[in-house]
C-alpha cells in the first residue's frame, strides 16, 4: 500500500510516494515561475500548480511496480496566495502571492483601526500578504474581479477542487488568509468585514485529515491514477514539516531552512506575544503550532556564495569549518529583507562588522551562518518567556544537508538538534496525513514512529557552546545600534 504527499511550494511542486513504513518509493518535482511587477507585485499562474501537481505525481509513481495499489493522497501547500475564480472554478485573476506588497497601504490602514483585534483572533500580524488588505486593495483597484468572483481560493483550495470538485482548506492554511478565528477554527465574521467578504465566497474549512472526496474521473486520467485514490484534507506546508519530521507533541520544536528560516514550537495553547509570534492550529487535535520566522536567513549564504564566486556549498562548508578562531571577531547580521522576528523591524538591513585585512571571503562565510544561528537563538529565547522551551529541534531543509551549519546550530543554541532521514519533510507530513486519513494509522505520533526516521543527531560541545556563549552576547549588544 502506498501513500501520495504532494507539496504545492513557492517556486515548485515535490511528491513523494511512500509505503506504509514511510519508505521512500518515487519521487518528482516541477518548477514554475513567479511573476514580479512593478509596485510590489508578484503573482502566479494557478494552473502552473496544476501542472506541476501532475507532472510531479505521475514523475513519483513511474518509480512504483506494476499493479502497486495507492490508497490516499494529501496536499502540503504554501499560504497567503489569493486567487479569483468563476462558478465554473475557472481561475479569473493571477494568483496574488504572500510575496504580494500591493496592498501595503490597505494593510497599514487595517493596523491603525483594529491591529490589535486582528493579531488576537486570527494569530497573524497585519501584513500586505493576507486576505483582508489584498482584497480592499481589489476592490479599490479591480472592482470588476470582486464583482465576478464567485470564490476567492488560496493554492490548497484550489488543488483539491482539480483533485476531487471540492473547495476545501484545512485551518492552518486557511490562517495563512488571516480570516479565521485561531481559537475556534472558523472563519471570523469580523474579519471578513475588514475584507468586504461573506462566507458563501469563501472555501469550506474542514480539519486536516477529513476525507475531501475521491479523485474524479478528469483528474484521474491526467495523474495516471486509479479514481479509487482518496483524497483527505492537508495542511500548510510547516505544519506538514513538523508532522514529516515528527514535531507533534507540546515542547518540540522544528527549525524550518528554506530561504526563510522559520522556528515552529508546539504548545497546547495558542502563544500570543508583544512581538506577535504566529499561533495557529496544529493538525493534532488539540495542539498549536506558533511559528517565528527568520527573513532571507537561508538566501543570505546563496547571496554570499555569488559574491564570493564559490557555489560549492560543500566547500564552502569545508573552508569555513576552519575559521571558528580568525572569524571570532565577526559579527554577521543576515537582515537582508529586513530583522525578522523578534525584532520586527524591515527598515532594519544587513551588516558585516569586524572585519579585518587578515580575513578571507570564508570567515565571512562562517561568521554568516553564526549570525543565522544567533537571530535562531533569539527566537528560542522569545518563545521561552512565553513558557515554550524545548530540550532540542528538529532541522529541516537546505541547512540540514551541511556538514557545518548544524553544528553551528546546536552549540549557539545550546540544544541537541535531530535531522530526518528524508528532507522533504513536508511532502512526508503530507503523506502521513494521508496514512491517518485512510485508517491504515490510528493517529499521527503512531504514524510518524512508524515512518519518521532520523540520519543525524547533532550534540553540543561544550567548549565550543562557550565561545559561542561568549560571541552572542557580543552579538546581542549591537542588535539595538
Amino acid at each position: 500500500m502506498y501513500f501520495i504527499g504532494t507539496d504545492v511550494g513557492t517556486t515548485g511542486t515535490k511528491t513523494v510516494i511512500t509505503d506504509e513504513a514511510g519508505r521512500v518509493c518515487g519521487k518528482g518535482y516541477f518548477e514554475y515561475e513567479l511573476h514580479a511587477h512593478h509596485g510590489g507585485r508578484v503573482e502566479q499562474d494557478a494552473y502552473d500548480w496544476w501542472k506541476a501537481v501532475v507532472y510531479s505525481v505521475r514523475r513519483a509513481a513511474s518509480a512504483l511496480p506494476q499493479g502497486a495499489e495507492i490508497c490516499a493522497m494529501s496536499l502540503s501547500a504554501q499560504g497567503g496566495s489569493t486567487l479569483a475564480v468563476d462558478e465554473d472554478f475557472t481561475p479569473i485573476s493571477p494568483a496574488y502571492t504572500w510575496m504580494d506588497e500591493r496592498a501595503s497601504e490597505e494593510s497599514a490602514a487595517i493596523e491603525r483601526e483594529c491591529g490589535d483585534y486582528v493579531y488576537n483572533t486570527s494569530g497573524w500580524r497585519c501584513d500586505p500578504c493576507f486576505d483582508p488588505p489584498k482584497m480592499r486593495w481589489i476592490a479599490a483597484h479591480e472592482p470588476e474581479l470582486l464583482r465576478r468572483a464567485h470564490q476567492f481560493v488560496s493554492t490548497v483550495e484550489f488543488v483539491n477542487h482539480m483533485l476531487t470538485g471540492r473547495s476545501v482548506t484545512d485551518p492552518s492554511c486557511a490562517a495563512m488568509r488571516q480570516l479565521i478565528n485561531v481559537r475556534t477554527s472558523d472563519w471570523d465574521d469580523k474579519l471578513l468585514d475588514l475584507a468586504g467578504l461573506t462566507r458563501d465566497r469563501l472555501p469550506e474549512c474542514l480539519p486536516s485529515g477529513s476525507f475531501i472526496g475521491n479523485l474524479t474521473d478528469k483528474a484521474a486520467e491526467e495523474l495516471g491514477l486509479s479514481r479509487n485514490v482518496s483524497v483527505y484534507n492537508g495542511a500548510h506546508d510547516q505544519y506538514c514539516a513538523s508532522i514529516g519530521s515528527g514535531a507533534l507533541s507540546p515542547g518540540d520544536m522544528l527549525l524550518s531552512t528554506g530561504t526563510t528560516w522559520v522556528v515552529l514550537a508546539v504548545s497546547d495553547k495558542p502563544v500570543f506575544t508583544e512581538s506577535k509570534l504566529a499561533p495557529g492550529i496544529h493538525p493534532v487535535s488539540g495542539l498549536y503550532g506558533n511559528i517565528a520566522s527568520l527573513n532571507s536567513a537561508g538566501s543570505a549564504l546563496k547571496w554570499l556564495s555569488r559574491l564570493i564566486g564559490d557555489n560549492d556549498f560543500a566547500h564552502i562548508d569545508s573552508e569555513a569549518a576552519l575559521r571558528m578562531r580568525s572569524a571570532e571577531n565577526i559579527l554577521f547580521y543576515p537582515y537582508y529583507a529586513g530583522a525578522g522576528f523578534p525584532h520586527c523591524d524591515p527598515a532594519v538591513k544587513a551588516a558585516c562588522i569586524g572585519m579585518e585585512l587578515m580575513h578571507d571571503k570564508y570567515d565571512i562565510a562562517r561568521a554568516l551562518m553564526e549570525g543565522v544561528a544567533f537571530e535562531t537563538r533569539c527566537v528560542l529565547e522569545e518563545i521561552s518567556k512565553y513558557g515554550a522551551a524545548s530540550s532540542s529541534l528538529r532541522m529541516v531543509g537546505g541547512a540540514a544537508k551541511s556538514s557545518l551549519w548544524p553544528y553551528i546550530t546546536s552549540n549557539v543554541t545550546d540544544l541537541e538538534l535531530m535531522i530526518p532521514e528524508e528532507k522533504d519533510t513536508c511532502c512526508i507530513g503530507a503523506a502521513i496525513i494521508a496514512a491517518v486519513g485512510c485508517g491504515y494509522y490510528s493517529d499521527y505520533r503512531t504514524a510518524a514512529s512508524e515512518m519518521v526516521r532520523y540520519s543525524q543527531t547533532v550534540t553540543p560541545d561544550r567548549e565550543v557552546a562557550e565561545f559561542y556563549d561568549n560571541k552572542y552576547s557580543r552579538y546581542k549588544k549591537l542588535i539595538s545600534a
